[in-house]
Protein backbone atom coordinates (compact mmCIF):
# COMPACT_ATOMS: atom_id res chain seq x y z
CA UNK A 1 0.00 0.00 0.00
CA UNK A 2 2.11 3.51 -0.76
CA UNK A 3 2.79 5.18 2.29
CA UNK A 4 1.19 8.69 0.88
CA UNK A 5 -2.53 6.65 1.80
CA UNK A 6 -1.64 7.12 5.76
CA UNK A 7 -2.49 11.33 4.79
CA UNK A 8 -6.33 10.21 4.17
CA UNK A 9 -8.14 12.25 6.12
CA UNK A 10 -6.12 14.91 7.36
CA UNK A 11 -6.89 18.14 7.56
CA UNK A 12 -3.57 19.79 6.97
CA UNK A 13 -2.88 22.48 4.03
CA UNK A 14 -1.62 20.51 1.21
CA UNK A 15 1.50 21.95 -0.18
CA UNK A 16 0.68 24.03 -2.82
CA UNK A 17 3.85 22.53 -4.73
CA UNK A 18 1.80 19.64 -5.81
CA UNK A 19 0.46 19.31 -9.08
CA UNK A 20 -3.03 19.03 -9.48
CA UNK A 21 -4.94 16.07 -11.37
CA UNK A 22 -8.19 14.70 -12.67
CA UNK A 23 -8.78 12.88 -9.47
CA UNK A 24 -8.59 16.04 -7.41
CA UNK A 25 -11.21 17.64 -9.72
CA UNK A 26 -13.75 14.50 -9.14
CA UNK A 27 -13.07 15.35 -4.99
CA UNK A 28 -13.72 19.07 -5.83
CA UNK A 29 -17.16 18.07 -7.41
CA UNK A 30 -18.01 15.89 -4.68
CA UNK A 31 -17.00 18.44 -2.17
CA UNK A 32 -19.22 20.97 -3.89
CA UNK A 33 -22.41 19.24 -3.66
CA UNK A 34 -21.94 18.37 0.43
CA UNK A 35 -20.54 14.91 -0.40
CA UNK A 36 -19.24 14.10 3.41
CA UNK A 37 -17.53 10.32 3.09
CA UNK A 38 -16.27 8.03 0.49
CA UNK A 39 -16.35 4.33 1.33
CA UNK A 40 -14.17 1.82 -0.63
CA UNK A 41 -10.94 0.06 -0.24
CA UNK A 42 -7.72 0.89 -1.60
CA UNK A 43 -5.95 -0.78 -4.52
CA UNK A 44 -3.30 0.09 -7.42
CA UNK A 45 -5.38 1.28 -10.29
CA UNK A 46 -7.32 3.50 -8.02
CA UNK A 47 -4.19 5.00 -6.33
CA UNK A 48 -4.79 8.53 -7.71
CA UNK A 49 -8.10 9.20 -6.31
CA UNK A 50 -7.22 7.89 -2.81
CA UNK A 51 -4.14 10.49 -3.18
CA UNK A 52 -6.59 13.40 -4.31
CA UNK A 53 -8.73 12.27 -0.89
CA UNK A 54 -5.90 12.29 1.23
CA UNK A 55 -4.44 16.00 -0.03
CA UNK A 56 -7.76 17.53 0.41
CA UNK A 57 -8.53 20.00 3.68
CA UNK A 58 -10.27 22.23 5.51
CA UNK A 59 -9.02 25.55 4.64
CA UNK A 60 -9.45 29.28 4.38
CA UNK A 61 -8.93 30.47 0.90
CA UNK A 62 -7.49 33.48 2.48
CA UNK A 63 -5.24 31.75 4.00
CA UNK A 64 -3.59 30.38 0.75
CA UNK A 65 -1.28 32.70 -1.80
CA UNK A 66 -3.41 33.96 -4.50
CA UNK A 67 -2.94 32.01 -7.78
CA UNK A 68 -2.06 28.80 -5.67
CA UNK A 69 -5.57 27.42 -4.04
CA UNK A 70 -6.10 24.01 -4.21
CA UNK A 71 -8.62 23.34 -7.03
CA UNK A 72 -11.10 21.68 -3.98
CA UNK A 73 -12.58 25.10 -3.92
CA UNK A 74 -14.73 26.48 -6.66
CA UNK A 75 -15.92 30.51 -6.66
CA UNK A 76 -19.23 29.71 -5.13
CA UNK A 77 -18.47 27.16 -2.58
CA UNK A 78 -18.45 28.05 0.73
CA UNK A 79 -15.06 29.14 2.96
CA UNK A 80 -13.81 26.50 5.34
CA UNK A 81 -15.03 24.30 2.88
CA UNK A 82 -15.27 20.57 4.41
CA UNK A 83 -13.16 18.10 3.51
CA UNK A 84 -14.13 14.48 2.57
CA UNK A 85 -13.59 11.80 4.98
CA UNK A 86 -12.24 8.24 3.77
CA UNK A 87 -13.48 5.22 5.43
CA UNK A 88 -11.62 2.12 4.23
CA UNK A 89 -13.94 -0.83 4.21
CA UNK A 90 -12.41 -4.62 4.68
CA UNK A 91 -14.46 -5.59 1.64
CA UNK A 92 -15.72 -3.56 -1.49
CA UNK A 93 -19.33 -4.79 -1.19
CA UNK A 94 -19.25 -3.47 2.76
CA UNK A 95 -18.19 -0.31 1.27
CA UNK A 96 -20.90 -0.30 -1.56
CA UNK A 97 -23.45 -1.11 1.65
CA UNK A 98 -22.11 1.40 3.62
CA UNK A 99 -22.75 3.87 0.65
CA UNK A 100 -26.39 2.87 0.44
CA UNK A 101 -26.70 3.02 4.01
CA UNK A 102 -25.44 6.42 3.96
CA UNK A 103 -28.12 7.54 1.07
CA UNK A 104 -30.86 6.23 2.81
CA UNK A 105 -30.11 7.75 6.04
CA UNK A 106 -29.14 11.19 4.78
CA UNK A 107 -30.32 11.56 1.44
CA UNK A 108 -27.36 12.56 0.39
CA UNK A 109 -25.18 10.98 -2.49
CA UNK A 110 -23.17 8.34 -1.50
CA UNK A 111 -19.97 7.33 -2.73
CA UNK A 112 -18.21 4.41 -3.00
CA UNK A 113 -15.16 3.38 -4.51
CA UNK A 114 -12.83 0.18 -5.85
CA UNK A 115 -9.92 -1.19 -7.69
CA UNK A 116 -10.17 -2.35 -10.69
CA UNK A 117 -10.62 -6.03 -11.66
CA UNK A 118 -12.17 -8.14 -8.73
CA UNK A 119 -12.31 -4.62 -6.36
CA UNK A 120 -15.01 -3.57 -8.83
CA UNK A 121 -16.55 -7.14 -9.37
CA UNK A 122 -17.20 -7.27 -5.62
CA UNK A 123 -18.91 -3.84 -5.64
CA UNK A 124 -22.35 -5.57 -7.62
CA UNK A 125 -24.36 -6.78 -5.16
CA UNK A 126 -24.29 -3.85 -2.82
CA UNK A 127 -25.04 -1.95 -6.48
CA UNK A 128 -27.64 -3.86 -7.48
CA UNK A 129 -29.30 -3.35 -4.10
CA UNK A 130 -29.15 0.37 -4.13
CA UNK A 131 -30.85 0.28 -7.96
CA UNK A 132 -33.53 -1.82 -6.47
CA UNK A 133 -34.67 0.97 -4.39
CA UNK A 134 -33.60 4.08 -5.77
CA UNK A 135 -30.91 5.24 -3.83
CA UNK A 136 -28.96 7.93 -5.22
CA UNK A 137 -25.17 6.36 -5.29
CA UNK A 138 -21.91 7.24 -7.38
CA UNK A 139 -19.90 4.32 -8.12
CA UNK A 140 -16.42 5.17 -8.97
CA UNK A 141 -14.23 2.18 -10.36
CA UNK A 142 -10.77 2.08 -12.18
CA UNK A 143 -9.47 0.47 -14.86
CA UNK A 144 -6.21 -0.06 -16.24
CA UNK A 145 -4.09 2.22 -18.17
CA UNK A 146 -5.51 3.38 -21.14
CA UNK A 147 -2.20 1.39 -23.75
CA UNK A 148 -3.19 -1.67 -21.89
CA UNK A 149 -6.43 -2.03 -22.96
CA UNK A 150 -6.64 -5.73 -24.91
CA UNK A 151 -3.24 -6.67 -23.85
CA UNK A 152 -3.71 -8.30 -21.34
CA UNK A 153 -2.94 -6.26 -18.53
CA UNK A 154 -2.79 -7.37 -15.02
CA UNK A 155 -6.68 -7.00 -13.84
CA UNK A 156 -7.99 -5.50 -16.78
CA UNK A 157 -11.39 -4.46 -17.24
CA UNK A 158 -12.06 -3.53 -20.53
CA UNK A 159 -14.47 -4.84 -23.24
CA UNK A 160 -11.36 -7.13 -24.03
CA UNK A 161 -11.10 -8.69 -20.67
CA UNK A 162 -13.35 -8.95 -17.57
CA UNK A 163 -16.01 -6.33 -18.74
CA UNK A 164 -16.70 -4.71 -16.10
CA UNK A 165 -18.91 -1.67 -17.51
CA UNK A 166 -20.79 -4.25 -19.11
CA UNK A 167 -21.34 -6.03 -15.73
CA UNK A 168 -23.09 -2.66 -14.42
CA UNK A 169 -25.29 -2.37 -17.52
CA UNK A 170 -28.41 -3.48 -15.72
CA UNK A 171 -28.08 -2.33 -12.55
CA UNK A 172 -26.90 1.39 -12.96
CA UNK A 173 -29.38 4.33 -14.13
CA UNK A 174 -26.23 5.66 -15.66
CA UNK A 175 -22.70 3.44 -16.96
CA UNK A 176 -19.94 4.73 -19.21
CA UNK A 177 -16.19 4.00 -19.32
CA UNK A 178 -14.25 7.53 -19.44
CA UNK A 179 -11.67 6.88 -22.35
CA UNK A 180 -10.44 10.37 -22.75
CA UNK A 181 -9.69 12.95 -20.23
CA UNK A 182 -11.61 15.76 -21.74
CA UNK A 183 -14.61 13.60 -21.18
CA UNK A 184 -14.15 12.89 -17.32
CA UNK A 185 -15.64 16.24 -16.10
CA UNK A 186 -18.76 15.80 -18.46
CA UNK A 187 -19.39 12.26 -17.60
CA UNK A 188 -19.04 12.85 -14.08
CA UNK A 189 -21.64 15.42 -13.76
CA UNK A 190 -23.86 13.09 -15.76
CA UNK A 191 -23.58 10.47 -13.29
CA UNK A 192 -24.35 12.95 -10.74
CA UNK A 193 -27.55 14.14 -12.12
CA UNK A 194 -28.14 10.76 -12.92
CA UNK A 195 -28.13 9.55 -9.62
CA UNK A 196 -30.65 12.17 -8.72
CA UNK A 197 -32.82 12.72 -11.21
CA UNK A 198 -36.37 10.44 -10.71
CA UNK A 199 -36.52 7.70 -9.91
CA UNK A 200 -33.39 8.11 -9.21
CA UNK A 201 -30.14 4.88 -8.01
CA UNK A 202 -26.08 4.57 -8.65
CA UNK A 203 -24.57 5.94 -11.52
CA UNK A 204 -21.24 4.43 -12.25
CA UNK A 205 -18.39 5.65 -14.13
CA UNK A 206 -15.15 3.99 -14.81
CA UNK A 207 -11.42 5.53 -15.34
CA UNK A 208 -8.55 4.52 -16.24
CA UNK A 209 -5.57 5.08 -13.35
CA UNK A 210 -3.84 7.06 -16.25
CA UNK A 211 -6.73 9.90 -16.73
CA UNK A 212 -6.86 10.08 -13.23
CA UNK A 213 -3.70 10.85 -12.06
CA UNK A 214 -2.90 13.28 -15.56
CA UNK A 215 -2.32 16.65 -14.43
CA UNK A 216 -5.74 19.47 -15.50
CA UNK A 217 -4.49 23.32 -17.12
CA UNK A 218 -3.71 25.28 -14.01
CA UNK A 219 -6.37 28.22 -13.18
CA UNK A 220 -9.13 26.76 -14.54
CA UNK A 221 -11.78 25.89 -11.64
CA UNK A 222 -14.69 23.52 -11.82
CA UNK A 223 -18.60 24.89 -12.29
CA UNK A 224 -20.94 25.95 -9.74
CA UNK A 225 -23.55 22.72 -10.47
CA UNK A 226 -25.80 23.50 -7.51
CA UNK A 227 -28.39 24.45 -9.84
CA UNK A 228 -28.12 20.79 -11.52
CA UNK A 229 -29.57 19.35 -8.07
CA UNK A 230 -32.71 21.45 -7.81
CA UNK A 231 -35.86 19.18 -7.88
CA UNK A 232 -39.05 21.17 -9.39
CA UNK A 233 -41.20 22.56 -6.40
CA UNK A 234 -44.43 22.12 -8.92
CA UNK A 235 -47.28 19.66 -8.42
CA UNK A 236 -49.93 18.81 -11.38
CA UNK A 237 -53.09 21.47 -10.28
CA UNK A 238 -56.02 19.31 -11.61
CA UNK A 239 -55.22 16.23 -10.30
CA UNK A 240 -53.89 18.09 -6.45
CA UNK A 241 -57.94 19.57 -6.46
CA UNK A 242 -59.43 16.59 -7.31
CA UNK A 243 -57.20 15.09 -4.42
CA UNK A 244 -58.77 18.09 -2.40
CA UNK A 245 -62.22 17.48 -2.99
CA UNK A 246 -61.69 13.65 -2.29
CA UNK A 247 -60.12 14.19 1.18
CA UNK A 248 -62.89 16.70 2.12
CA UNK A 249 -65.66 13.87 1.57
CA UNK A 250 -63.47 10.82 3.41
CA UNK A 251 -63.96 10.52 7.26
CA UNK A 252 -61.21 8.14 7.66
CA UNK A 253 -57.38 8.00 5.03
CA UNK A 254 -54.95 5.71 5.43
CA UNK A 255 -51.00 7.04 4.42
CA UNK A 256 -49.01 4.13 2.23
CA UNK A 257 -45.26 5.24 2.54
CA UNK A 258 -42.86 4.41 0.44
CA UNK A 259 -38.77 4.78 0.34
CA UNK A 260 -39.33 7.85 -1.89
CA UNK A 261 -40.79 9.25 1.11
CA UNK A 262 -37.46 9.89 2.63
CA UNK A 263 -37.26 13.28 1.33
CA UNK A 264 -41.04 14.60 2.82
CA UNK A 265 -41.06 13.20 5.77
CA UNK A 266 -41.44 16.03 7.97
CA UNK A 267 -44.53 17.45 5.62
CA UNK A 268 -46.39 14.25 5.52
CA UNK A 269 -45.86 13.73 9.22
CA UNK A 270 -47.20 16.60 9.70
CA UNK A 271 -49.93 16.09 7.37
CA UNK A 272 -50.94 12.74 8.90
CA UNK A 273 -51.21 14.39 12.27
CA UNK A 274 -53.41 16.88 11.24
CA UNK A 275 -56.09 14.47 9.85
CA UNK A 276 -55.60 11.78 12.16
CA UNK A 277 -54.53 9.18 9.54
CA UNK A 278 -53.22 5.63 10.42
CA UNK A 279 -49.70 5.16 8.77
CA UNK A 280 -48.65 1.85 6.72
CA UNK A 281 -44.86 1.66 5.27
CA UNK A 282 -43.49 -0.56 3.22
CA UNK A 283 -40.82 -2.62 3.57
CA UNK A 284 -38.25 -0.40 2.29
CA UNK A 285 -40.18 2.98 3.45
CA UNK A 286 -40.05 1.37 7.06
CA UNK A 287 -36.90 3.16 7.89
CA UNK A 288 -38.32 6.61 6.86
CA UNK A 289 -40.68 7.70 10.12
CA UNK A 290 -40.76 6.66 13.82
CA UNK A 291 -41.93 3.21 14.49
CA UNK A 292 -43.54 4.21 18.04
CA UNK A 293 -45.64 6.72 16.22
CA UNK A 294 -49.05 6.70 17.39
CA UNK A 295 -50.14 6.95 13.88
CA UNK A 296 -47.69 4.17 12.99
CA UNK A 297 -49.65 0.63 12.13
CA UNK A 298 -46.43 -1.09 11.05
CA UNK A 299 -45.60 -2.84 8.03
CA UNK A 300 -47.09 -3.94 4.96
CA UNK A 301 -46.32 -6.34 2.53
CA UNK A 302 -44.11 -9.45 3.12
CA UNK A 303 -43.49 -10.04 6.13
CA UNK A 304 -45.69 -7.59 6.98
CA UNK A 305 -47.98 -6.76 10.56
CA UNK A 306 -51.38 -7.74 10.76
CA UNK A 307 -52.06 -4.07 12.59
CA UNK A 308 -51.02 -2.66 8.94
CA UNK A 309 -53.42 -4.65 7.22
CA UNK A 310 -56.15 -4.13 9.92
CA UNK A 311 -55.94 -0.57 9.02
CA UNK A 312 -56.02 -1.38 5.25
CA UNK A 313 -58.94 -3.36 5.59
CA UNK A 314 -61.06 -1.17 8.27
CA UNK A 315 -64.55 -0.74 6.52
CA UNK A 316 -64.90 2.72 7.50
CA UNK A 317 -61.59 3.92 5.53
CA UNK A 318 -62.19 5.08 2.09
CA UNK A 319 -59.15 6.62 1.29
CA UNK A 320 -56.18 5.09 0.71
CA UNK A 321 -52.85 7.74 -0.34
CA UNK A 322 -50.18 5.57 -1.60
CA UNK A 323 -47.24 7.99 -1.33
CA UNK A 324 -43.44 7.88 -2.95
CA UNK A 325 -43.66 3.68 -4.16
CA UNK A 326 -43.77 1.86 -7.17
CA UNK A 327 -45.98 -1.12 -5.75
CA UNK A 328 -43.93 -3.48 -6.62
CA UNK A 329 -44.77 -7.18 -5.43
CA UNK A 330 -43.21 -6.98 -2.06
CA UNK A 331 -44.72 -3.75 -1.22
CA UNK A 332 -48.52 -5.11 -1.72
CA UNK A 333 -47.74 -8.07 -0.62
CA UNK A 334 -48.28 -10.05 -3.56
CA UNK A 335 -50.01 -7.14 -5.03
CA UNK A 336 -52.95 -7.46 -2.93
CA UNK A 337 -56.24 -6.36 -4.31
CA UNK A 338 -58.41 -6.87 -1.22
CA UNK A 339 -56.62 -5.07 0.96
CA UNK A 340 -54.76 -2.32 -1.15
CA UNK A 341 -54.89 -2.36 -5.15
CA UNK A 342 -58.66 -1.34 -5.33
CA UNK A 343 -60.47 1.54 -5.68
CA UNK A 344 -59.98 3.38 -2.46
CA UNK A 345 -56.49 3.85 -4.22
CA UNK A 346 -54.71 7.65 -4.46
CA UNK A 347 -51.58 7.18 -5.46
CA UNK A 348 -49.23 10.03 -5.36
CA UNK A 349 -45.39 9.90 -6.51
CA UNK A 350 -42.96 12.27 -8.40
CA UNK A 351 -41.79 9.12 -10.47
CA UNK A 352 -44.40 8.70 -13.48
CA UNK A 353 -43.18 5.36 -14.04
CA UNK A 354 -44.59 3.95 -10.97
CA UNK A 355 -48.36 5.02 -12.25
CA UNK A 356 -47.74 2.40 -14.75
CA UNK A 357 -48.64 -0.43 -11.17
CA UNK A 358 -51.44 1.68 -9.95
CA UNK A 359 -54.05 1.62 -13.44
CA UNK A 360 -56.90 0.67 -10.71
CA UNK A 361 -56.16 3.95 -8.40
CA UNK A 362 -59.19 6.38 -8.49
CA UNK A 363 -56.64 9.04 -8.94
CA UNK A 364 -53.37 9.51 -9.86
CA UNK A 365 -51.27 12.67 -8.48
CA UNK A 366 -48.04 13.57 -10.08
CA UNK A 367 -45.63 16.47 -8.69
CA UNK A 368 -42.88 17.14 -5.71
CA UNK A 369 -43.73 15.06 -2.90
CA UNK A 370 -42.75 18.29 -0.05
CA UNK A 371 -44.43 20.54 -1.95
CA UNK A 372 -47.99 17.97 -2.20
CA UNK A 373 -47.96 17.84 1.58
CA UNK A 374 -46.92 21.21 2.22
CA UNK A 375 -49.88 22.50 0.11
CA UNK A 376 -52.42 19.79 1.59
CA UNK A 377 -51.53 20.93 5.39
CA UNK A 378 -52.25 24.75 4.13
CA UNK A 379 -55.38 23.91 2.67
CA UNK A 380 -56.48 21.87 5.36
CA UNK A 381 -55.54 23.82 8.02
CA UNK A 382 -57.43 26.81 6.64
CA UNK A 383 -60.64 24.66 6.16
CA UNK A 384 -63.49 24.97 9.16
CA UNK A 385 -63.63 20.96 9.52
CA UNK A 386 -66.50 20.37 11.60
CA UNK A 387 -68.42 22.58 9.02
CA UNK A 388 -67.19 20.91 6.54
CA UNK A 389 -68.08 17.42 8.50
CA UNK A 390 -64.50 16.59 8.50
CA UNK A 391 -62.42 14.69 10.68
CA UNK A 392 -63.19 16.70 13.81
CA UNK A 393 -60.00 15.97 15.63
CA UNK A 394 -58.70 13.07 13.84
CA UNK A 395 -60.81 10.04 12.21
CA UNK A 396 -59.17 8.03 14.50
CA UNK A 397 -59.45 9.90 17.92
CA UNK A 398 -61.95 9.42 20.28
CA UNK A 399 -64.01 13.05 19.70
CA UNK A 400 -64.79 11.93 16.20
CA UNK A 401 -65.66 8.55 17.57
CA UNK A 402 -68.50 9.68 19.38
CA UNK A 403 -69.79 12.21 17.54
CA UNK A 404 -70.21 9.15 15.28
CA UNK A 405 -72.12 7.43 17.18
CA UNK A 406 -73.90 9.49 19.02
Amino acid sequence: MPSNLTEIGSRGVPAVNRQRTYADLIVAYLAQIGVEYVFGVPGGAIEPFFNALAHQSQYDPSEIPSGLAPRVLSRKTPRATRALQVIVARHEAGAAFMADGYARETGKLGVCCATTGPGTTNLITGVASAYADHIPMLVITAQTALPGFGGGALQESSSDAVDTVGMFQHCTCYNSLVSHPDQLERKLLKAMVSAYRKPGGPAHISIPVDIQGLAVEPGVEPCDIATLFRQPDVADTQSFDALCQALLKAHRVVLFLGSECRGSVDEIMQFAELMGAAIVTTPSGKGCIDAHHHLYRGVFGFAGHSGARDALLDDEVELVLAVGTSLDELATNGWDATALLNEKLIHIDATMENFIHSTMARLHVYGNLRTIFSDLIQVFTSVDRQEQNLFNGGPYSSGREASRQA
